[in-house]
């Protein structure tokens, strides 16, 4: 097949229109592509740069970019070994765009979506979590799939995670609250039911993570560094001590009597084990189990942690229909203030929400504006980058751009305001760092922090957030001086 151009359309046996990606293409910026000019994807380039891969797959998402909306995609068999967990994200592979299976797969695909009259247009997909998933979940129907059964993905957060939330890159492996609250809301409004109970597993009780290490130590000491050995007891003398002070020469001999012991059952027996610790020399029969969680560091007891119910969910016909006009997203979205990346109007809209909302009670919003410059190459795609980081080291928060300024909401207990702002912006400062050193050209720094409670005069507060950073009235410390 000619790799010669980056992308070429040929006609299958079915007068489909399949679009072949040859070469690293963004569909949504290439002027020369129109939704109407081809009806699924194949993508026949293999790299094996990991984030190559994920940038094919980013740049022709039936799920977020808007000229493949819902359309079929396949990708070469040689794509397959370098994609990792992203395969899911792929519809199936195959040698050549003209195999039977993806010919078969994209009538089945265009079958559902009469079938279920499935409204075709992408809703903003990067606004909210809410948006990410109610997207997937239409992707998901019109490839037949309607119940979703929790399976093991290298890198998610849970161990286990609903498929179909597992496509937004590596946001899956950290937004595990948007993802429960998702579920439960789907449930409150009868878009889905629990189909049967998978397993209980046992996650961080700082961070939520499942990827635990389970270590045994010294109740003394609390150092890994032990043995274990069997206690020896010899029946002559009674002496009961652990196996190494029977070694002697390569043979067992009583410590007590000197005597040799040859056979088990006649001169002694083994009744049980015994930990000794090579930090302290603390000789116990159980060891104390500590864990520590691979993503916060966070030390804990089996005891400490939170179990969870892992569930396979199932769309109801209300659900299908909901999602398949939109309507649950509307519903869903009206009642909830949802994380992720936003419109900046989308993004005052949440806060406009904000006194509406019982749930909220005993909770601020805290908004932190920072001023950023950037005059490097791809500036949307790295900025998109930075604001991704944000996204995905903190969970309950909402992130703008507008005006060459970036806005980071974050949802916050009101009698721990400045506890919660300080670990907030200590993360966001970090980041900023980070990318001021890997992106040439980039810079950031904090225009000024404010605090939103109920009850608060929401257009006053808005107009505050688009004060001139020279403006006096925008010198004072918001969060210090607004909140008591």
């Amino acid at each position: 097949m000619d790799k010669t151009y980056s992308y070429q359309i040929i006609t299958n046996v079915n007068g489909r229109h399949i679009l072949i990606i040859n070469k690293l293409i963004d569909i949504d910026r290439e002027p020369s592509l129109h939704d109407e000019d081809f009806d699924a994807i194949y993508i026949n380039i293999s790299h094996r740069s990991y984030e190559e891969n994920r940038l094919i797959v980013r740049w022709t998402s039936p799920m977020r970019v808007v000229k493949c909306y819902l359309k079929p995609r396949f990708a070469t068999l040689s794509l397959h070994d370098f994609m990792h967990f992203a395969s899911n994200l792929i519809d199936g592979y195959c040698s050549t765009p003209y195999d039977k299976s993806f010919t078969d797969f994209i009538e089945q695909t265009y079958s559902n979506i009469e079938k279920y009259n499935i409204r075709r247009v992408l809703t903003d997909a990067s606004a909210t979590s809410a948006r990410f998933y109610a997207s997937f979940i239409k992707y998901e129907i019109t490839r037949g799939r309607i119940s979703f059964t929790n399976s093991t993905i290298r890198g998610l957060a849970r161990g286990y995670s609903e498929l179909y939330l597992s496509w937004y890159d590596n946001q899956e492996t950290l937004q595990v609250e948007e993802r429960t609250k998702f579920n439960l809301k789907m449930e409150e409004l009868g878009y889905a039911e629990k189909s049967h109970f998978v397993e209980r597993i046992h996650t961080c009780p700082k961070c939520g993570h499942s990827h635990l290490l389970f270590i045994e130590s010294c109740p003394q000491c609390q150092s890994s560094d032990i043995h274990q050995e069997s206690i020896i007891h010899h029946f002559r003398c009674a002496n009961v001590s652990p196996e190494s002070t029977y070694n002697y020469d390569g043979q067992l001999r009583c410590p007590k009597c000197k005597q040799f012991l040859h056979h088990i059952g006649v001169d002694y027996d083994r009744p049980a084990m015994v930990y000794t610790c090579n930090t302290c020399g603390n000789t116990f029969l159980q060891s104390k189990m500590k864990v520590i969680c691979s993503n916060c560091g966070e030390t804990s007891t089996p005891e400490a942690l939170n179990p969870v119910d892992v569930w396979e969910y199932k769309l109801t016909r209300a659900g299908i229909e909901a999602f398949a006009t939109d309507e649950a997203l509307l519903q869903i979205e009206s009642k909830d203030i949802y994380s992720g990346y936003s419109s900046y109007a989308d993004f005052t809209r949440a806060i406009l929400s904000f006194n509406d909302m019982p749930s909220y009670r005993g909770q601020v919003l805290i908004v932190c504006r920072y001023a950023y410059n950037y005059n490097g190459e791809q500036g949307s795609y790295r900025l998109f980058d930075v604001i991704r980081s944000l996204l995905s080291k903190m969970v309950t928060v909402k992130v703008s751009d507008h005006n060459n300024e970036i806005y980071v909401l974050i949802l916050a207990h009101e009698d721990h305001v400045e506890e919660e702002y300080n670990q907030a912006s200590s993360v966001i400062e970090q980041i900023f760092t980070e990318y001021a050193l890997t992106m040439k050209g980039f810079s950031a720094h904090l225009i000024n922090n404010y605090v939103f409670e109920q009850g608060d005069n929401e257009n006053e507060f808005l107009r505050r957030l688009e004060l001139k950073e020279s403006d006096p009235a925008n010198q004072e410390n918001a969060l210090l001086n607004n909140h008591e």
